[in-house]
């Protein structure tokens, strides 16, 4: 099971999000509608149910294909789709806030941090883990923070410092308080703390949180 690019459902898919970061949204529906209507098998209905869940006018409808793109990727119990979960269920929990179903949401934004560990260490991966880590946080659940950190940040923004904001925000952000995600967070900050760019104190606190998260 692959996505193949000659894969009528998958061209289509394509088509439509040429269409779409084109700005022709009207287009962009209409393929992927022809999508599912072409598909013929569980992997092409999970394809074509992930993208006509795309800008969609009515929010319970954006939920029913959210859920159906998930049952159809259930249906195909392949370990090759472990990587599509942290997404999939992102976007579940995403539909339920948007619907005020807070504790629906916050059922699928867990299981979307529990599935993140299959993510790629890559630009989509950290992107995930970013939107995973905003929806635990406003569906109230812990999602990973440290109240120091989000001072320094907030002061780095205030005096717009962009050396410190690049080298620890994008870490912090995809931070789901995995072992993995510390010692990356670790990883950085002692890396800023080793550019000695900050003024005392913030160094003094940058070495805190290091210490504080290596125990």
């Amino acid at each position: 099971m692959n996505f193949d690019p000659e894969n009528k459902v998958v061209q289509l898919c394509a088509k439509g999000m040429q269409a779409e970061a084109e700005g022709n949204i009207a287009e962009a529906t209409d393929c992927f509608k022809k999508a599912w209507e072409a598909a013929t098998n569980d992997f092409e209905r999970f394809t074509a149910a992930h993208y006509r869940a795309r800008n969609q006018p009515d929010p319970q409808v954006t939920l029913q294909w959210n859920l159906a793109a998930l049952k159809y990727a259930d249906a195909i119990k392949s370990d090759e789709l472990k990587t599509h979960y942290p997404s999939l269920y992102l976007n579940i929990g995403k539909s339920y806030e948007t619907l005020n179903d807070l504790p629906s949401a916050a059922k699928y934004y867990q299981l979307a941090s529990e599935s993140a560990v299959h993510l790629p260490d890559n630009g989509y991966g950290k992107m995930l883990k970013a939107g995973i880590n905003e929806g635990l946080k406003r569906a109230g659940l812990k999602g990973y923070y440290n109240t120091t950190i989000d001072d320094l940040i907030n002061n780095w923004c205030d005096r717009k410092d962009l050396r410190p904001l690049s080298l620890v925000l994008p870490t912090y952000l995809q931070n789901l308080g995995t072992g993995e995600d510390i010692n990356k967070l670790i990883t950085a900050l002692s890396f800023l703390s080793a550019t000695r760019c900050l003024n005392a104190e913030e160094q003094g606190k940058i070495e805190e949180v290091i210490a504080e998260l290596a125990r």
